[in-house]
Order: C-alpha cells, then sequence, then structure tokens
C-alpha cells in the first residue's frame, strides 16, 4: 500500500468517464486517481485477482491501492510508448464516423447486430481484430459484477508513426463487485444484490455477453481463494470470493 503526496501541477482531467470529467495525477511514469466511490480497493482486488488467471500481465492493467494526498485511491504504471496513443473505442469511433458508437444501439434489434457491427467496423477502419479482447473483457465483467464497462473504459492504442492499431489492456474496473450499484441492499444477501447488478455496452447481461464470446481466460481459484482470505473483510472480498466459490467455469481446465 502506498501513501504520497502530489501537488495540483500534477493533475491531468480526464474527459469521457461514466462521471463525466474525471481528475487524475501524473508523476514519474504513474497515472494516480483518487475514490469517488471506493474504486481504490475494487481495482486492486480485480487486477490482483487477474494474477491469477491464464492471461498475459500485458492484457491488464496492475492496480495498486493506496492514499493519494490523505484520500483513499489508486496508482497504475503508465503502459504507453512513446509515440503511442491511447483512444477510446467511442473516439475512434466518433472520429472516423462523426457519431457515437454508443448511439448505434438505436439502429439494432439484437445485442448481436450490434456486436458485429462492432467487430466489423474495427476490421474495416483500423485493420484490426477485436474479439479476443472482447471475450477476455467480458468473461472478466461476468466474473466481477462489471456495471461501467461503457465504450470510454474499451479502448484501442495507436502507434501514430506507423499508423497501426492494437488493443489496450484491460483498464478501469472500480464500478464492480456491486461498488457504486445504487439498488445494493446491506439487509439483502450477496446472491440477491447481484441480481440486480446492469451490465454493459451491447447488453445488460453479462451472461449473454459471456454466452455471446465465450469463455477467454480461466482461474486458478484455489489459489485466488487462499490469497481472498488474507485479505481485509469487505463488500468487495466478499463478493469476489462469492462469484469464484459457486460458479467454477472461472477454473483451469
Amino acid at each position: 500500500m502506498f501513501d504520497i503526496t502530489l501537488s495540483d501541477d500534477l493533475t491531468v482531467n480526464i474527459d469521457g468517464t461514466s462521471e463525466g470529467t474525471q481528475t487524475k495525477f501524473y508523476d514519474k511514469g504513474y497515472w494516480y486517481k483518487t475514490d469517488t466511490f471506493e474504486e481504490g480497493v475494487v481495482e486492486y482486488l480485480v487486477s490482483k485477482l487477474l494474477t491469477f488467471s491464464t492471461l498475459p500481465k500485458k492484457s491488464y492493467v496492475v492496480y495498486e491501492y493506496g492514499k493519494i494526498n490523505g484520500k483513499s485511491g489508486c496508482r497504475s504504471k503508465d503502459f504507453l510508448k512513446p509515440g503511442y496513443e491511447l483512444i477510446t473505442f467511442e473516439r475512434i469511433h466518433q472520429r472516423i464516423t462523426g457519431t457515437k458508437l454508443s448511439a448505434k444501439k438505436y439502429e439494432f434489434e439484437s445485442m448481436e447486430g450490434y456486436i458485429e457491427y462492432t467487430v466489423d467496423f474495427f476490421r474495416k477502419y483500423l485493420d484490426l481484430d477485436i474479439k479476443k479482447y472482447l471475450k477476455n473483457v467480458f468473461t472478466l465483467d461476468f466474473i466481477t459484477l462489471n456495471e461501467d464497462r461503457h465504450f470510454n473504459n474499451l479502448a484501442v492504442i495507436c502507434d501514430t508513426k506507423n499508423n497501426k492499431y492494437l488493443t489496450a489492456p484491460i483498464f478501469d474496473n472500480g464500478k464492480s463487485l456491486l461498488n457504486g450499484n445504487r439498488s445494493y441492499r446491506p439487509a439483502f444477501s450477496i446472491d440477491e444484490n447481484i441480481k440486480k447488478v446492469i451490465a454493459l455496452p451491447f447488453s445488460g447481461s453479462h451472461k449473454k455477453m459471456f454466452d455471446y464470446f465465450g469463455k477467454g481466460f480461466s482461474i486458478d481459484i484455489d489459489s485466488a481463494l487462499k490469497w481472498l482470505n488474507t485479505e481485509p473483510q469487505s463488500l468487495y472480498r466478499d463478493v469476489l470470493i462469492y462469484q469464484l466459490s459457486v460458479n467454477r467455469i472461472w477454473s483451469k481446465m
């Protein structure tokens, strides 16, 4: 756990989050963000979970939990190399077509049509296959109940020198594990609260998106549970333990 003091001149405003413009800090190769809800500990738990998975480490951002100017938050290393640009799905679609990708959902009668349009868009304009990326993302979101996977939390990386694109590592998982869920009721069981979770971006159901793309990776569940039992008790830890315990489809084959 880190504890750092950062001056105001290190702040960077990031547009396009679900909460509007978010203030972050950038210092010596690290991005810092203070909690709006309790994102810091959730980001830490989700990224730590992935260290027990079959995903390569370059496929996801690792978050550390700590204190920033006395407030709880998290930090992550800058994964962009010089000459590389991070562009969200929303922005690249608007840059190329002049319209928002999120607005296209009204043109399709089915989730499948919306997904196919999106996959075809990236193949046509960026020469990029995003299926494996989305498979990994929606596997993680199904496990962790992420309710904030809008199109500004999906991204590509552009090699600006060669005009080549690749998918970004998975980032921004802070609205997972029932964090920020406005329907959450402490008097209800975890199972009952989970039924109120609403997914994004192609469907309100995590399971439907997971079933469409299939399982992207596996988890060493026994090792992950052993680690979780050493973490301080919290709602988020307990939800993750529940998710790993009741559904063994995440287990390594």
